[in-house]
């Protein structure tokens, strides 16, 4: 399979992930971990390359184990979640591949020169969840230069800086939380105060 050979020459760690279910399952338990540390408030969880894998998976098992945790917002980037390999990994694991039942919306971010989202768009091959949610897929530009000037259009910087990163991330971050306060970003320099100095 075309998969196979990506999966072996561009993906070490994703071969290693599926060959190794003793690592396999102590990275899934890391982010269980982390996601289960925030239970109780919003949560925007973005999965880069393998990540997205990663985060299928503990999504998946958190459903069956864990239903009363919700993720508001998974965003995917560069993601090899379209490869007919993981896509049967999952199958095998999970049943029918679809949105899990704990997310409240998916939003795939692939560029159409990033080798690792070769298959582009997930819609198609990921079903809506129970609830009725359904990946939307989003074409981006991934404009990441290496130092040299070589494009890098799967760079995880390339990616959060995209538009349509940026629009998502900002309609997170500015909905009320229970209070009715925005949660802003706070600024990167503060005002001096008492005659002191700003520092760097």
């Amino acid at each position: 399979l075309v998969d196979d050979v990506i999966l072996e020459h561009r993906f070490d760690d994703l071969w290693h992930y599926h060959a190794e279910t003793g690592f396999a399952r102590d990275v899934r338990a890391r982010l269980v971990e982390r996601l289960q540390a925030f239970r109780g408030h919003r949560i925007l969880l973005v999965a880069h390359s393998m990540g997205s894998v990663i985060a299928y998976d503990a999504l998946r098992l958190l459903e069956r184990e864990d239903p009363s945790l919700r993720v508001e917002h998974l965003v995917t980037a560069g993601s090899p979640l379209g490869l007919a390999k993981v896509k049967l990994k999952f199958e095998a694991e999970h049943g029918a591949i679809r949105v899990p039942n704990n997310v409240s919306a998916w939003t795939n971010l692939a560029d159409g020169e990033d080798v690792v989202a070769i298959m582009g768009a997930l819609g198609a091959d990921y079903g809506p969840s129970d609830p009725g949610v359904r990946v939307v897929d989003r074409r981006v530009v991934n404009g990441y230069r290496r130092p040299d000037g070589e494009p890098n259009p799967h760079k995880s910087y390339g990616y959060l800086r995209t538009p349509e990163f940026s629009r998502l991330a900002r309609k997170f971050a500015l909905v009320p939380d229970r209070r009715g306060y925005h949660r802003a970003p706070r600024p990167a320099a503060q005002t001096p105060r008492e005659g002191r100095a700003a520092g760097p």
